[in-house]
């Protein structure tokens, strides 16, 4: 048991390696070429929320790891 909670970092790599891979496949397939704002905007969303979150999981775990 000692492993999982050495590697528990993995937990949050893991989802944020998905993330990135589906926004990739996402880009490449066209979804800003077509030079709307719109399109602009919700990718910088997209990516602020991803952020947002996981900055929270960081707290938390680091918390739980303090304590």
């Amino acid at each position: 048991m000692k492993i999982f909670e050495k590697y528990k970092f993995l937990l949050i790599l893991l989802p944020l390696a998905l993330f990135i891979s589906l926004l990739d496949n996402k880009i490449l397939k066209g979804f800003l070429s077509s030079g709307k704002s719109i399109d602009h905007y919700g990718y910088i969303g997209i990516l602020i929320i991803a952020v947002v979150i996981l900055i929270y999981i960081i707290i938390q775990f680091d918390k739980k790891s303090n304590s």
